[in-house]
């Protein structure tokens, strides 16, 4: 591991260029290796993020081996111009033979999360030396508490008192952790029987085999969970609540061409550039012909339409949906502030259902516990908690719907596991660097107030509203301005896009 713990501020402009990227997760790894690639001149980079192996962040942190990318090989690459990139590191590890069970029937392969993130690792390390434009990549292994303004650009601490110089500040704070929700909030987090973290792999192998245990939250990352505990084979009761009920939609089939590319010679026929082509299309002609003033409604009718007219055709409905998605990003900034706040408060939970998909290995065990009558799925939420004197568990206030019909009544659980509060903004209020950079008036939440404020080319945009090009910030961080920045595909697409303004920017540095 390249790790470095002193640093020498730029003395003159004859230097080489310095990038700090804060963040290590996915994002950092990606903008990192975009930089060396598309540079033109030596750039000093140092990512600062205090996991010692860069590349996992929230995601790939996990070491279960049934947590699985929820896309096949394709959809998930370090390089966006290379769709193929992961899927032939697979295949040189041999994985495609020590993974039998990532293969599914329909010949997609789901990889285990801690192989992307160890693909990750050595993406990022075989770009950080050698590069013939003379680019290197530091990691710093700290925490950035500050960053202000100099003369020369940038100066960042850390909690370790280094100090960084840098020309340029990227943030790439990834994914919030997760919190919990009221009426767990206040005392919850410090209770045995309370999980406040979901991915925490080591305390859900720690629950007891046959422990009655609740799951707050009906995503992916209750599939992570659920995955855990029925690999492991947990006898006990599981219950899974949500407030409206709603499960991750399946996979949908991939092409038939895709089933092959374990075929080296299917393989080399692929473009590589399939990814950021699909990102760049047009806008389909099914939403530009929806209307001239784009809302949430007129969108949602014409993808319904589309889908009623393709299901009519044999095609389902990821076909029509995936189309919406990818060209997400377009469409978004056309939307009035009043229509975007009414897509988070209304519509994003049923999006976010079709757009993140289960993973078919968990669903496959999912579904037999269901028919094995270990799991439930409640519609319903927790009101209160009464935390019980004679053991470790929970005695709870449970509304839930039963046939249509609201009960209310109590239950009490072993464990309960906290699969919510995946909140970007909220979760940024914790993040000490953007605290200081809020308080030096340098960023602020964009209008939705569901992360920071940015331009087209991710400059953060400060109080005054002025953006500023040596400020940037991408990935989920900018969910509120882009409407969709999640996931590999589209986090290294939209780097990609952003990389050359950047080196726009440091060329007039």
């Amino acid at each position: 591991m390249f790790v470095s713990t002193e640093y020498k501020p730029l003395m003159n402009r004859c230097a080489k260029p310095r990038v700090v990227i804060v963040g290590g997760g996915y994002t950092g790894v990606c903008l990192a290796v975009q930089l060396v690639r598309q540079s033109d001149q030596a750039l000093d980079i140092i990512i600062v993020e205090p996991r010692a192996q860069l590349g996992q962040g929230l995601a790939y942190s996990t070491t279960d081996p049934d947590h699985r990318l929820n896309a096949p090989t394709y959809v998930h690459t370090a390089i966006p111009q290379d769709a193929w990139h992961f899927t032939r590191w697979c295949q040189a590890q041999g994985l495609n033979l020590q993974d039998l069970q990532a293969l599914h029937s329909d010949g997609a392969r789901y990889m285990r999360r801690s192989d992307f993130a160890r693909y990750l690792a050595e993406t990022l390390q075989a770009h950080a030396r050698g590069a013939v434009n003379g680019c290197q990549i530091t990691h710093c292994q700290d925490e950035a508490l500050d960053a202000q303004r100099t003369a020369n650009g940038w100066h960042v601490t850390t909690r370790g008192g280094q100090a960084l110089q840098a020309d340029m500040l990227l943030l790439a704070t990834g994914n919030p952790p997760l919190r919990l929700p009221a009426p767990f909030a206040t005392d919850g987090s410090n209770h045995p029987a309370v999980i406040e973290n979901g991915l925490d792999t080591s305390r859900l192998r720690a629950i007891p085999k046959h422990a009655r245990v609740l799951v707050l939250g009906g995503g992916l990352t209750a599939r992570d969970v659920l995955a855990t505990l029925l690999g492991q084979g947990h006898a006990g009761p599981l219950v899974v609540i949500s407030r409206r009920g709603l499960m991750p939609k399946p996979q949908g089939p991939v092409l038939p061409v895709l089933s092959q590319i374990h075929l080296p010679s299917v393989l080399e026929q692929l473009p590589g550039g399939v990814l950021m082509d699909r990102l760049a299309n047009p806008v389909p002609d099914f939403l530009q012909s929806a209307g001239a003033s784009p809302s949430v409604r007129v969108w949602l009718r014409a993808l319904r339409q589309r889908i009623r007219q393709l299901q009519a055709e044999g095609v389902g409905w990821t076909v029509p949906f995936d189309e919406l998605r990818d060209c997400l990003w377009q469409l978004w900034p056309q939307l009035p502030v009043a229509q975007k706040k009414r897509f988070f408060q209304r519509l994003r939970v049923w999006y976010d259902v079709h757009r993140f998909r289960t993973v078919p290995q968990t669903d496959v065990a999912v579904q037999a516990a269901v028919a094995a009558g270990r799991l439930q799925f409640w519609t319903g939420r927790v009101d209160a908690v009464a935390y019980l004197t004679s053991g470790p568990g929970l005695q709870l206030s449970v509304s839930r719907k039963v046939n249509g019909v609201r009960q209310l009544g109590a239950e009490v659980f072993d464990v309960v596991i906290n699969c919510t509060g995946l909140d970007t903004a909220a979760g940024l209020k914790q993040n000490p660097l953007v605290q200081a950079l809020s308080s030096h008036g340098l960023t602020r939440l964009d209008d939705c107030r569901m992360g920071l404020a940015v331009d087209a080319q991710c400059c953060a945009v400060n109080v005054a509203g002025q953006s500023q090009p040596d400020l940037r910030v991408l990935g989920p961080a900018t969910l509120g301005t882009f409407g969709d920045p999640v996931g590999a595909m589209f986090i290294g697409g939209h780097v990609a896009r952003t990389i050359p303004d950047v080196l726009r920017f440091l060329k007039r540095a």
